[in-house]
């Protein structure tokens, strides 16, 4: 079995306890809590029993808490723009599933992706760290820089060849992703995008993952429009996607402080829950003017 890639700031997951067997378990309990009853009495029974129970419920809690880090770093599709960041891969959908890969002399080629449900390549994991990719973005633009595991960053020349054997960033080591309904286009400095084309060989080259006698995806970045080759489904760990916030919540979350700020003065319980309310209903001005006017009213009341 295929252990999955460790990354730089993934949690760690808590060490299981070994368990006996359920029917030993409670045998051994109902046996020690007789032996503690014969010789303490039945209060002593019942404070065996409470810490039997108190450490079934440690493991359940441990139990929670190792599922819900395997959700936290697994891997998903990235969506939007802003999904892409962190360690992602490039999966393409050639027979059997590839995905855009480096080895360490930067030779980037497809590699066949192994942690995949048949050919669904929303299921695809990384299981080499060659075909892990750790993006950068381009500050104020939305153009991005991909490093591979071997510290140099993806790049395209002006013969649409692929490399990664550069330490900085300059045009040809920057891309932008289109969006489309099925994926993604990675498109060049030169205005070119990625493509992935099948070809059968006599036998596969040395890293590329291929079988002898199969097929081989040749990798290049000289197409003039986005089609079925030329789109990538890109995947990243999923803490770092982002999140979409619901419509109603923008209104439930003004503080009492800004509340005050936007009054000008001090409010009580009542007023916030009033002025929160009318935020919601779209009738915020109307409340402060309410609240203002009643303070004009107090302060010159006799």
């Amino acid at each position: 079995m295929v252990k999955p890639l460790q990354f730089k700031g993934d949690k760690k997951p808590l060490k299981k306890r070994k368990r006996t067997e359920p029917d030993e378990d409670t045998n051994a309990t109902s046996s020690l809590s007789a032996s503690t009853a014969e010789k303490f009495g039945s209060s002593a029974a019942g404070s065996s029993t409470a810490l039997t129970t108190t450490t079934n419920e440690k493991e359940k809690k441990v139990k929670v808490i190792n599922e819900s880090l395997d959700a936290d770093d697994g891997w998903v599709n990235s969506d939007i723009l802003e999904d892409i960041k962190g360690p992602v891969i490039f999966a393409f959908a050639s027979t059997p599933p590839t995905c855009l890969a480096c080895d360490a002399t930067g030779k980037v080629f497809a590699s066949v992706l192994r942690d995949v449900d048949g050919e669904d390549l929303s299921t695809a994991e990384p299981h080499d760290v060659r075909q892990v990719w750790t993006v950068t973005r381009i500050p104020t633009s939305t153009r991005f820089a991909f490093k591979g595991h071997h510290g140099k960053y993806l790049a395209c020349d002006k013969f649409g060849i692929l490399s990664a054997t550069k330490d900085a960033i300059s045009p040809e080591e920057e891309f932008t992703p289109v969006k489309t309904e099925t994926g993604w286009g990675i498109q060049t400095c030169r205005d070119k995008f990625l493509r992935g084309e099948e070809k059968n060989v006599s036998s596969g080259g040395r890293g590329s993952g291929a079988p002898t006698g199969g097929i081989v995806v040749d990798v290049r970045g000289d197409a003039e429009t986005i089609g079925f080759a030329e789109t990538w489904v890109v995947r990243g760990q999923r803490r770092f996607k982002t999140k979409v916030k619901k419509e109603g919540d923008k209104e439930d979350r003004i503080s009492r402080k800004e509340l005050e700020q936007l009054a000008g003065q001090h409010l009580d319980d009542d007023q916030v829950k009033q002025l929160k309310k009318a935020r919601r209903e779209g009738n915020l001005q109307s409340a402060l003017l309410d609240i203002r006017q009643k303070k004009k009213r107090d302060k010159f009341a006799w």
